[in-house]
């Protein structure tokens, strides 16, 4: 079987991973700032195929002279799911992927939940058709947006400090970002199962992780982008 690499180019950080035999032998993560000087360091002569998800489109040129087949995931080529919007080719590399994965994990309607740079809620259907998403800005644009536009406030880290309520500025601003997204989250996940009994409530990434016990997901899988890279490689490598 032929090994191959998957790569999640997010705007925050890049991932990466190696496949043998149809089997993940080893993930790299780093921040996509420093993309070109840890991409140039790494050897991939080993591999025939490189899979790409990317919502970064100034690096898509980077990979235009490489010796191996590179593939990017955009909105005509993933086969498992319809995208259902008036222009599917908006739709991010890692919506369309996530929900890829998150719909042969299911096969049936699915709210994805993925909480990065932005904190993104996708809607699939029971057919596998994409209907639209809610995004928005994740807790660390948050935080820099109050840094930013107050005169006294600092960037401060979302945390779980066990309390109702900031005593100082710090927990302020930590306990509200924490509890605050919390509560967002949880709203909108009972609006859908309101109005959908049949859903299942699917997070992802280490940006749901921190959240997962205080929100009611039915599956949490951190690696779900990667899921739907596997499922995209094999449908090329297969035809």
């Amino acid at each position: 079987m032929q090994k191959y690499a998957l790569l999640d180019i997010g705007n925050t950080n890049v991932k990466l991973a190696f496949v043998d035999n149809g089997l993940i032998q080893n993930k790299i993560i780093f921040e996509t700032k420093k993309f070109k000087e840890k991409f140039d360091n790494l050897k991939l002569n080993h591999i025939s195929h490189l899979f790409i998800s990317s919502v970064v489109p100034e690096l898509n040129q980077y990979f235009n002279n490489m010796n191996i087949s590179v593939h990017f995931v955009n909105s005509e080529n993933i086969s498992n799911i319809e995208i259902g919007l008036n222009n599917p080719s908006e739709l991010g590399a890692d919506l369309i992927i996530n929900a890829s994965a998150a719909y042969d994990l299911t096969q049936q309607r699915n709210l994805v939940i993925d909480h990065g740079t932005a904190l993104t809620f996708c809607h699939i259907d029971d057919k596998g058709k994409y209907l639209g998403c809610l995004i928005f800005p994740g807790n660390h644009i948050a935080s820099q947006s109050l840094a930013q536009f107050t005169s006294k406030l600092n960037y401060f880290e979302m945390k779980d400090t066990n309390k109702l309520y900031g005593t100082n500025t710090e927990e302020a601003v930590g306990t509200g970002l924490f509890k605050g997204y919390i509560h967002l989250i949880n709203g909108f996940i009972k609006e859908f199962k309101d109005n959908y009994q049949d859903i299942k409530i699917i997070g992802t990434g280490n940006g749901v992780k921190v959240f997962a016990e205080y929100i009611n997901l039915d599956i949490y899988e951190e690696d779900l982008t990667f899921r739907g890279l596997s499922l995209f490689a094999q449908t090329i490598l297969t035809n």
